[in-house]
């Protein structure tokens, strides 16, 4: 795989995003200007303009290329058989840590459009899943919507809280190393943290207390 910045053969408008994808993050949407993007992408002001109209058309066309970058890589995945592979988890990450980073910002920057990245991305992963569990990778659910928000949340919430995982751990999710560090603790997670009696007795708990909200009649 190579990486988003390699820009030796990118389009000025492909440079130009990848600019923002790096600075916004780093310097902060309102501190970032028009020259200091166009500086980094080796371009003229004018061409920036001329390519997004605006710092929010700019900011609006990275979400939408972290969005489908997010689809690729999942599909590319399931594609390979390498949903559950390390290696190729830890290669899709170095690929797309400067994504990461981004989304990190954009989920956390209290604006309107971190909602639509996170809608969009909830309605990217019920598709990917349907795939998954039409192609016998993933189980069904009663509730696929719910399960793939809920997976969606904790996935990103280890983008969003990466400082604070590296702080404790000494592991950055971010990079390639650290994920394929992370993965035997996030798959034991996901694979069955309970015990199968713990487990049946939390599932009984959960249809009591639903049984109990649920309106008589």
């Amino acid at each position: 795989m190579r990486s988003t910045l390699d820009r030796a053969d990118l389009s000025t408008r492909a440079r130009i995003r990848d600019s923002a994808l790096r600075l916004f993050p780093s310097e902060g949407f309102a501190a970032t200007t028009i020259r200091a993007l166009a500086t980094d992408a080796g371009v003229s002001p004018a061409l920036v303009v001329h390519h997004f109209g605006s710092k929010d058309g700019l900011r609006e066309e990275c979400d939408r290329y972290v969005v489908a970058k997010f689809r690729e890589t999942k599909l590319a995945a399931m594609e390979e058989g390498n949903v559950v592979n390390p290696a190729f988890a830890a290669a899709a990450f170095q690929v797309s840590q400067p994504l990461m980073r981004y989304f990190s910002w954009a989920l956390t920057r209290g604006h309107s459009a971190a909602d639509e990245l996170f809608d969009e991305m909830v309605r990217e992963g019920l598709e990917i899943t349907g795939v998954a569990v039409d192609r016998g990778m993933l189980k069904d659910s009663p509730d696929i919507r719910t399960r793939t928000v809920v997976q969606m949340a904790m996935m990103l919430g280890m983008i969003g809280f990466h400082d604070h995982i590296e702080r404790n751990t000494g592991i950055d999710p971010l990079t390639s190393e650290g994920i394929a560090h992370l993965t035997p603790s996030i798959l034991e997670i996901f694979s069955g943290l309970f015990e199968e009696e713990s487990l049946a007795a939390l599932e009984k708990t959960y249809r009591d207390g639903a049984a109990e909200l649920r309106p008589p009649g």
